[in-house]
């Protein structure tokens, strides 16, 4: 005698997947905010990697400090950009941006909001600086007139970024001293 599926039995495997199937789409829909989070946060990590293999000491020039690698938030605050601001002694600044690594695009005006539809509430400032050693510097650093008060401005408490889309949030926290950045649940 001849063993084959009779027809019950192929509808039954089929719902079974179908059932299956059902349970697993709704798992695979993307968070836009969490994927924006994921670029803010790789984007910081840049800014503080740049920021630790380009010294910026230089005895001729008197505000070298200022000169320290940053990512700014412009705009309506969902934009920003990696830059430093190359101070040539008494002479104003001459923005430099950074570059992709991958596609050597300048890194400015990146746009969360056009790119995820997200907006960020940014509890660490619009300029968040990176030292020598990866430390962070919360503020802008153009009018100081000294190390001192550049160092007077390191992150003290951890601080946190926040991106919204509609009901999906996602939250990025930089730690003081050491700059480490992480999303945070």
């Amino acid at each position: 005698m001849k063993k084959a599926f009779t027809l019950i039995e192929l509808v039954f495997v089929f719902v079974v997947i179908g059932i299956l199937a059902a349970f697993m789409i709704p798992s695979t829909r993307t968070n836009p905010a969490v994927d924006a989070a994921i670029q803010l946060e790789s984007d910081i990590r840049y800014a503080q990697h740049l920021a630790m293999i380009d010294d910026k000491f230089d005895a001729n020039n008197t505000k070298w400090f200022s000169n320290l690698w940053k990512i700014e938030f412009t705009g309506t605050g969902n934009q920003y950009e990696i830059a430093n601001d190359n101070y040539i002694g008494l002479a104003g600044p001459a923005t430099t941006f950074a570059s992709e690594p991958l596609t050597q695009n300048t890194m400015q005006n990146i746009d969360l909001n056009a790119d995820f539809g997200v907006t960020i509430a940014n509890g660490c400032g619009a300029d968040i600086s990176f030292d020598h050693l990866g430390r962070p510097i919360i503020g802008d650093l153009s009018g100081d007139a000294t190390v001192i008060a550049v160092y007077g401005k390191l992150l003290t408490a951890p601080c946190d970024i926040n991106l919204t889309n509609g009901a999906d949030t996602a939250t990025i926290r930089i730690e003081n001293e050491t700059g480490y950045t992480r999303r945070i649940p």
